[in-house]
């Protein structure tokens, strides 16, 4: 692992731990998270991780960047890091999902662009566990890979102007549930009737960097039973 830090901003570095995407490296990233909370806490403002590196936002009151990058150096020696990681172990998060036509808007014409039945979609979908790699773009919303080859298509040439609050989509390498209601471009195959981002909650989000999520296929009447729940 080569850890290369640049200057992301007035108050911020990046920090690259490599350049490739691999599941291995988000436990890297969790525990160079965790080192840097214990050991720097008080100059830290802000932790972002992402598929290959970690945004440091830091107290521009406290500490100079020179300061920062030195101190972030001596917290993450290699060594730290390989001892340390498999003591950060995400959460699995079964996640129950309907397919049916009325919340899938995109399946259709999915199955003929992919070549595949409705009943493949789903399966290649909820048969695998993914990693969540990122959560950007709305509160909430995550990046979860890798999506099975089979399933990969670039996203709508004309994103939609609205897709509603909790529609699982997927798109390129990805698939994704989307948290509030917003403008989007990726494929919409179903929904998930249990939110991923409540802002009421300490934690609002159900799933964070490090976590893996499952899919699940239910029926419309288990769907509609458990939206009512929310």
């Amino acid at each position: 692992m080569q850890l290369r830090i640049e200057t992301a901003g007035v108050d911020s570095l990046l920090l690259r731990f490599s350049d490739r995407v691999e599941p291995e490296l988000i436990s890297s990233i969790g525990t160079a998270c965790n080192l840097l909370e214990s050991a720097l806490d008080d100059l830290i403002v802000d932790l972002v991780p992402s598929y290959t590196t970690l945004l440091v936002v830091y107290d521009l009151n406290r500490v100079t960047e020179q300061e920062i990058r030195s101190q972030v150096l001596s917290v993450l020696q290699p060594e730290q890091i390989l001892s340390s990681e498999k003591l950060v172990v995400g959460k699995t998060v079964v996640l129950p999902v309907c397919y049916e036509p009325s919340l899938a808007p995109d399946m259709e014409p999915l199955q003929k662009a992919l070549g595949l039945t409705r009943e493949e979609i789903i399966q290649l979908h909820t048969g695998r566990t993914y990693q969540v790699y990122a959560v950007g773009f709305s509160p909430g919303f995550g990046y979860l890979g890798e999506l099975d080859q089979r399933l990969q298509l670039p996203r709508h040439a004309t994103p939609r102007t609205r897709v509603p609050a909790g529609s699982v989509a997927i798109a390129e390498a990805n698939t994704a549930v989307y948290p509030q209601e917003t403008p989007g471009g990726w494929w919409l195959i179903g929904s998930a009737p249990l939110p991923v981002f409540d802002k009421t909650k300490v934690d609002p989000c159900l799933f964070v960097v490090g976590d893996r999520v499952k899919f699940e296929a239910i029926s419309l009447s288990e769907y509609q039973r458990l939206e009512a729940l929310r």
